[in-house]
């Protein structure tokens, strides 16, 4: 029985596709995980994004063995790139039960208990406040349950928090407008908006690698009928 030309192809093509797309999260991760105040990532966020650190990796070198595998018709590359392409998907899966976790009522909990200790704002070292004032810029917001009131003393109520778009909701204080949302509603809608896409690429990801696997498996098993042994 001759190797279908279809399937050797299809999966060469498959794995360029994968090559690049690992690329592609391991620098985005990467760079993420060296700017987590600016993008926002808690340590809730943390383990997901090592573990997609180390899947960006792992699926540049899986495909680099699919695509030797699939052009030269050979056993052992593509054995290997099935078992490589079922870890990956196992961890893969953990990615999309960690967005689960994070959404749950008991992390975002955790999450107000971890922030509660930063009260109150206006005594939190310098480069924490600038930080958090560009939160409440992004966000439109303002402290983190109690608005203004988060910050202590009205004078020290930063002028991030100056309500600079009339069609939110603002309040006035020592006769200026403030947001009166406080920064934890942006963080909670935040928080489940990468869990969601978490999930959604680790479903994406995850289809995508089931199709390669089948793939690989039916152009092992012509190989092996072709050649013989696996080995």
């Amino acid at each position: 029985m001759a190797v279908n030309k279809f399937i050797k192809y299809s999966l060469f093509t498959f794995n360029f596709l994968f090559f690049l797309g690992g690329i592609v999260i391991f620098g985005l991760v990467l760079h993420a995980r060296a700017n987590k105040e600016r993008f926002q990532i808690t340590d809730n966020h943390l383990p997901a994004i090592d573990l997609l650190v180390f899947v960006g990796a792992a699926m540049v070198i899986l495909s680099f063995l699919g695509c030797c595998g699939a052009i030269r018709e050979n056993r052992c590359l593509l054995a290997l790139f099935f078992l490589g392409l079922l870890s990956v998907l196992l961890m893969m899966l953990a990615v999309g039960v960690m967005g689960v976790i994070s959404r749950t009522a008991a992390a975002q909990e955790k999450m107000r208990l971890h922030v509660t200790q930063l009260l109150p704002l206006g005594k939190l070292p310098a480069g924490d406040q600038v930080a958090f004032q560009q939160i409440e810029r992004n966000g439109f917001c303002c402290g983190l349950f109690r608005g203004h009131l988060d910050w202590g003393e009205s004078e020290q109520v930063p002028r991030s928090c100056n309500c600079t778009d009339t069609s939110r909701d603002c309040t006035a204080v020592d006769g200026r407008e403030v947001y009166a949302t406080p920064c934890m509603v942006f963080l909670m809608t935040w928080m489940d908006r990468v869990s969601g896409s978490l999930m959604g690429i680790a479903f994406g990801f995850g289809a995508v690698m089931i199709l390669g696997m089948i793939f690989s498996s039916v152009l092992c098993c012509q190989v092996v009928a072709n050649k013989g042994s696996i080995f």
